[in-house]
């Protein structure tokens, strides 16, 4: 049983979000393969998985010291680790040197560093490719990793849905236009929706949109809220179970993603098992791929420059009046990326490796 134990190492301190929810389940699915499975993180609340706690670790430095501890420590009960995301690729050579298989657990793209200070430095990707190299395995939730780091080296997985999702019964009452479901971060873009709903309002009609999320940028929300005068057309809620959220997606015609980037957003999954289409960014990871590029159309893709053009919110209000026509197409495409499938992958990857 000692060959058969999965550290998935998770050290970065963040608000709660999909990438959590990811490998919380992974774990779990780990588990029941036969996997003995842990998460170490320096956030154990967010997590019904087992956990190992870590310091945390907001410098480099002390994630590099961390690191170095952890391997040494548990060298000999753990044999294959799982480094999440890119925040913690750059660490693979110091658990390759003390023996472990090393996988790459890809969420988000390894990208330049934009205007709005999101990104990494020339440096900082550099180190991360050269450590990459150490990866027995590299899994990507995106696609724009592969040409990162290579088709030799990293597997497209994508995201995932549980099934539980798809089988309450659905609510029939649509009452928001659009819905948000995200972290109130900068990254996600929020307030560029805001103005696209202005302009709709201001000269197509009247929508409403429902933000469901927590985070830094709630203030900043408000106040462009403000200046665009919809504070009666935006109602914001907090982060809410998970048991609740779909009927929070039923009640909404459309979902949207407006981030600078993402990975494969676990929520544009969620609105598509309950038959929502979406309008996401063309920045935004495989998202615009699973919606326009991936099996039937079902969604509006879009960037900035076509927020000045009118076809544009023809489109969306063309979106709104067909919403219903969506769900099976929605529902379909959503199925086709379970828990089997995707964290399968990774699964066999585990059972295949010769310790």
């Amino acid at each position: 049983m000692i060959n058969k134990t999965v550290m998935i190492y998770s050290p970065a301190y963040s608000q709660w979000g999909g990438g959590h929810l990811y490998i919380d389940e992974l774990c779990k699915f780990l588990n029941t393969k036969g996997f003995l499975s842990a998460i170490f993180t320096s956030m154990p609340e967010y997590f019904q998985c087992n956990t190992v706690i870590l310091e945390e670790g907001f410098s480099y430095k002390g994630r590099l010291l961390e690191a170095f501890k952890v391997a040494n420590k548990y060298k000999k009960n753990y044999k294959v680790i799982i480094l999440n995301d890119i925040s913690s690729l750059w660490l693979a050579p110091i658990f390759k040197l003390y023996g472990f298989k090393v996988y790459g657990l890809l969420h988000m793209y390894l990208h330049r560093g934009n205007g709005q200070g999101l990104g990494h430095t020339r440096t900082q990707m550099t180190i991360i490719k050269k450590a990459s190299k150490f990866c027995d395995h590299i899994f990507s939730v995106n696609k724009e990793n592969i040409d990162i780091f290579g088709k030799e080296k990293v597997v497209f997985i994508g995201n995932f849905i549980s099934n539980w999702f798809f089988e309450y019964d659905r609510q029939s009452k649509k009452n928001y236009d659009f819905l948000i479901v995200a972290r109130l971060a900068k990254e996600k873009n929020i307030p560029l929706f805001l103005k696209i709903l202005s302009k709709l309002n201001s000269e197509y009609g009247n929508f409403n949109l429902l933000i469901v999320g927590e985070g830094e940028e709630k203030q900043n929300i408000k106040n462009t809220m403000k200046h665009y005068n919809l504070q009666n057309d935006v109602e914001i809620r907090g982060w809410m179970d998970r048991k609740d959220l779909p009927f929070v997606y039923d009640s909404a015609k459309c979902f949207v993603i407006s981030s600078y980037h993402e990975g494969f957003a676990t929520t544009l999954l969620e609105a598509h098992a309950r038959g929502i289409p979406a309008i996401v960014t063309k920045s935004s990871g495989y998202c615009p791929e699973f919606v326009e590029g991936y099996g039937e159309k079902s969604g509006i893709v879009f960037n900035l420059e076509d927020t000045e053009n009118d076809k544009f919110y023809r489109d969306i209000i063309t979106l709104l009046e067909n919403s219903e026509k969506y769900r099976d197409i929605c529902i379909s495409k959503a199925k086709e990326f379970s828990e089997e499938s995707v964290l399968g992958k990774i699964y066999k990857a585990l059972e295949n490796e010769k310790y």
